[in-house]
This record gives C-alpha cells, structure tokens and sequence, in this order.
C-alpha cells in the first residue's frame, strides 16, 4: 500500500512537471484535466513547432465554428507530431 502510495505521489509530480513545462515553453495555461488538453495532439504539435520550428507543417485547431476537433483531424495531429519526434532524433 505504501509503495502504491509513494508511486502516485512521484506519479502527480511528474505530471506537474510537465504541466510547468508545457505551459513556460508554449505561453499557454493548461486545463486541469491535462490528459484531455494533450489528446486532440494540438499541444504536442505546437510543442514540436516550438523545439524545431516547422517540424509540423499543418496543425489542425479547433475553431469558434467547430470547437471540437473529429477523432480523423486528432489522429492526424498526433500522428505528425510523432513524425516530427522522428526527424528530431527521438527514439521509439
């Protein structure tokens, strides 16, 4: 119990270190739940853009018309962002 503790507690940690990082390198304030905010990969892209300018070409963004990206626009982000991680030399 005590080791399940201590992981959720380094767990929580790393995540808030994350969060810093995200937010200080980006200029952007995360939402709570940082899970949802990183699904839809617009984040991870900007991040890609912001370590190697350009890595990401197209980014598709939600906007006021339709708010929600659809799960083909999210699997797209991700997926170049994972091919930008790729040509930064991140192995898998």
């Amino acid at each position: 119990m005590r080791r399940k503790m201590e992981h959720l507690r380094e767990e929580r940690e790393q995540i808030r270190q994350l969060r810093n990082n995200l937010e200080s390198r980006l200029k952007v304030i995360l939402p709570d739940d940082i899970g949802a905010a990183l699904m839809d990969g617009v984040v991870l892209c900007h991040l890609a853009n912001h370590i190697r300018p350009r890595s990401v070409a197209s980014i598709h963004v939600p906007s006021p018309a339709v708010p929600k990206l659809s799960m083909a626009k999210c699997r797209r982000n991700v997926e170049n962002f994972l091919d930008a991680c790729k040509k930064l030399g991140v192995s898998q």
